[in-house]
């Protein structure tokens, strides 16, 4: 399944965040490897293909999040603030090499301002950035 074929739902259901959590890894000087994004009933993971450094979402936790160096720890306050807000757009970013290593998330709601999520994959890591 694609990442815009997982994401579709949580768009169209209109539900709001509830929770983001980070996964970094301490064997690379605490970089995230993962990120979940939860809601009222349903959740998913954000994490990168190492093998060609795509971005990777599924409903389902990844086992590449399960090694025994990876911890979970808070999210930036930008991102907490995304809670509360439901998806209004999602997008993807696709590489010259044609991979799509990059999410987008808009988060909120019509009479409120927007809050936008970046998600792109470096060197196997994940960067964050609040647009």
């Amino acid at each position: 399944m694609n990442v815009l074929d997982v994401m579709r739902p949580f768009v169209d259901e209109g539900s709001s965040l509830t929770m983001v959590e980070l996964y970094v890894d301490e064997d690379l000087s605490g970089q995230c490897v993962g990120v979940r994004l939860a809601f009222s009933e349903k959740e998913f993971f954000v994490h990168a293909e190492g093998i060609d450094d795509s971005i990777c979402v599924s409903e389902a936790f990844p086992a590449a999040l399960s090694d025994g160096a990876i911890r979970t720890v808070l999210a930036p306050a930008e991102w907490i603030s995304a809670i509360g807000y439901p998806i209004l757009w999602a997008w993807v970013m696709t590489n010259t090499q044609g991979r799509i290593d990059g999410l987008q998330i808009e988060f909120g709601t019509v009479d409120h301002p927007s809050i936008t999520l970046q998600i792109v994959v470096r060197a196997s890591t994940l960067v964050l950035r609040t647009l």
